[in-house]
C-alpha cells in the first residue's frame, strides 16, 4: 500500500458527543419478510429454517430477509461450533446454554475481516475520497454497518490519523453481534487480521501484546460501537463514509434493495459508500461508480 508521508505529530483524539446532524435511516419495507426459500429447486428444510428463524429471533432477526442458501453453507460450521450433529440438538444446547446463542449465530454471519482487507479499495479512500473531503469538511463522519471485529474501522481511523484529520472526527461501529462488538472495543487482532499493515503503520498505531496486536489507546478510545441491527432499528446520522461490505450478499434482492436506497439517503452529498466485490448498490438512485467497491452521492 503506497503510503503518504508520516507525520511526527499525532494529536489527542477528541471525537464530538453527538453528530450535528441527524437523518432517521427507517427501513419500514424490511418488515414484510419475503415467502420462505427455496434452495436450488429443492425445498427448504422445514427443521433447518424452523432453527434458523428461532436462533435469528434470539438476536431480534428475521431469517426469512437472509438468503437461505448462503445460511445453509454455514449450518454445518454453525453446528460443529457448538459441537452439535443435528439442528435438534443444537436448538437443546442452545436452549440449556443461552451463553453459546451469539457464538452460534457469529458462525452463521461469518463476519471474517481484516485491515485494510481489499487494499485498492482503501487506496481509493485515501487517494481521492479524503483529499476531495478535506477540502470543504472540518469533522468527517464514518460509521461501519455490520463492523464485526472493528477491523475495517479501524483501517479507515488509521488513514484518519495519517492525513490530520482524525481529531475530530466522529468513528461509529455498529454490529448486531454483542460479542463481536466487545471485540472491537478490545481492540487485539491476531497476527493474520494485521498482515496487510505497512510495518511502520503497524509499529506506530498497534502495541504487541504476545502473539496479539493490540490497537493504540488513542485510536481504541476515539472509536464508539453500540450493538444495534441494521435490518430493524434506524441508525441516525447524516455520514460522509459508510462502510456496508460483505454484508448485502446474505439478504434477499428485495430488503437489500430497500436497505441500499435507506443508506443512500443517510449520506451527505459527496459522501461514499463502500461495498463488497459481488455487492452492488441496486435501488441507490442517487450513487454513482467512483472505484471499485466505493460509490459516491451525487446529490
Amino acid at each position: 500500500m503506497n503510503r503518504l508521508p508520516l507525520s511526527s505529530k499525532f494529536r489527542h483524539v477528541v471525537f464530538p458527543g453527538q453528530i450535528a446532524r441527524r437523518h432517521p435511516l427507517p427501513i419500514a419495507r424490511l418488515t414484510q419478510a419475503p415467502p420462505l426459500p427455496r434452495c436450488g429447486g429443492t425445498p427448504i428444510s422445514a427443521e433447518g429454517m424452523a432453527f434458523l428463524e428461532w436462533l435469528f429471533s434470539k438476536a431480534g432477526l428475521d431469517a426469512r430477509l437472509y438468503r437461505f442458501e448462503t445460511l445453509q453453507r454455514r449450518l454445518p460450521a454453525c453446528l460443529r461450533g457448538i459441537r452439535a450433529s443435528s439442528v435438534a440438538q443444537a436448538r437443546r444446547t442452545l436452549e440449556q446454554s443461552p451463553a453459546l446463542v451469539e457464538a452460534a449465530l457469529s458462525a452463521l454471519l461469518i463476519g471474517v475481516t481484516s485491515f485494510f482487507r481489499d487494499l485498492p479499495v482503501f487506496e481509493a479512500l485515501r487517494d481521492q475520497v479524503l483529499p476531495a473531503l478535506r477540502r470543504w469538511k472540518r469533522a468527517i463522519h464514518v460509521w461501519s454497518a455490520g463492523c464485526s471485529d472493528g477491523a475495517e474501522l479501524y483501517s479507515i481511523a488509521i488513514l484518519l490519523a495519517e492525513a490530520d484529520l482524525l481529531e475530530s472526527s466522529y468513528l461509529l461501529g455498529t454490529d448486531c453481534r454483542a460479542d463481536a462488538i466487545e471485540s472491537a472495543k478490545r481492540g487485539v487482532f491476531d497476527p493474520a487480521a494485521v498482515k496487510d499493515v505497512a510495518p511502520d503503520l503497524l509499529q506506530k498505531y498497534f502495541v504487541r501484546n504476545g502473539a496479539a496486536f493490540e490497537m493504540c489507546r488513542r485510536l481504541r478510545i476515539g472509536a464508539r460501537w453500540q450493538v444495534a441491527n441494521v435490518l430493524a432499528r434506524p441508525q441516525p446520522g447524516y455520514w460522509d463514509i459508510i462502510l456496508f461490505r460483505n454484508l448485502a450478499i446474505y439478504l434477499h434482492s428485495e430488503p437489500g434493495a430497500a436497505l441500499f436506497e435507506k443508506m443512500d439517503l443517510s449520506l451527505k452529498p459527496g459522501g461514499v459508500l463502500v461495498l463488497g466485490k459481488s455487492e452492488r448498490p441496486v435501488g441507490a438512485k442517487r450513487l454513482c461508480f467512483l472505484s471499485p467497491c466505493v460509490y459516491r452521492r451525487i446529490r
